[in-house]
Formats: C-alpha cells, structure tokens, sequence
C-alpha cells in the first residue's frame, strides 16, 4: 500500500506541475498578444500626433471651374495613404460638395517620388474640378484617413 501512494503522489505531482506549466504558457501567450495591440495602437496614435500637412497655397480657376490646393507635409511622419483621402468644399451660399482622391474626383500630383507616399517635406498638388454653380468663395476642407484635417479658403 506504500509504495502505490507514493507512485500516485509523484503522477499527481508531475500532472499538477504539466497543468500549471500549460496555464502559465497560455497566460503569458495572451498577455504577450495585448501588449502587442496596445503597442501597435500607442504607435499608430504617437504617429498621428507627428503627423502634420499644411496647405501653403491655393487658387480657384472660375473658368474651368476647377480648385487647385497645394499642400507640404511638415510633420515628422510620412503619410502612406495619399490615395484616401477626402475634401469638403462648401461655397459662400453653405452648398457643400465631396469630393475624395479614391474615387478619381481629384487628381493628384506628387512634387517629389512618384509613389503614392506622401513623404516627410513633400508637395502634393490636389486639382478637384467642380459641378455645375458654385459661388466664391469656397472653403476647402482638407480630411485624411487617420482624421487629421486641415482648412483653406480660396477663391
């Protein structure tokens, strides 16, 4: 009877050491897995911050109705969205108009690698034609995928 206690103290031992070793791995697996979203979100926040993009100049041709917006990236981080991201134009009147580099309803000109980034110190120019009457002047609202946005007034 003695030695089966002990055979069965030594399987109980080595089992409750297998469980624990199990639960400590699956803890430590799911702890690592939080602190790599909750990195990944401080990051992608850190970066937004460091994100700035400053329209330096714009003109409105009435003739072809068109608005033309230069804008500079000055923050400290590139920008590697330059094909999402929208405009709000509204006019004197409060007629308000949308219009968005995905749908091809502004062209977009890079001053610097053609890549589609909009990288740290780049121009980018924005042509967004407009439909039918509009009254000047427009404000032009400026709005990228991340909610970093920026206001001009042309026109």
């Amino acid at each position: 009877m003695g030695e089966s206690t002990t055979i069965t103290h030594a399987i109980l031992t080595i089992v409750a050491v297998l469980m624990a070793s199990l639960f400590a791995a699956v803890v430590i697996g799911q702890i690592n897995t939080v602190l790599n979203v909750i990195s990944n979100s401080i990051k992608s926040k850190s970066d937004s911050y460091r994100l700035s993009v400053t329209i330096i100049h714009g003109s409105l041709d009435r003739q072809a109705s068109t608005v033309y917006l230069y804008a500079k990236n000055t923050g400290d981080v590139v920008y590697s969205d330059l094909g999402n991201i929208d405009f709000i134009v509204t006019d004197y009147s409060g007629k308000t108009f949308y219009f968005s580099t995905r749908g091809g309803t502004v062209e977009v000109v890079e001053y610097g690698m053609q890549n589609g980034v909009f990288e740290k110190g780049e121009t980018v120019l924005f042509q967004i034609t407009l439909p039918g009457s509009y009254t000047p002047p427009l404000e032009v609202k400026m709005v990228l995928s991340n909610g970093y946005s920026t206001v001009y007034t042309v026109g």
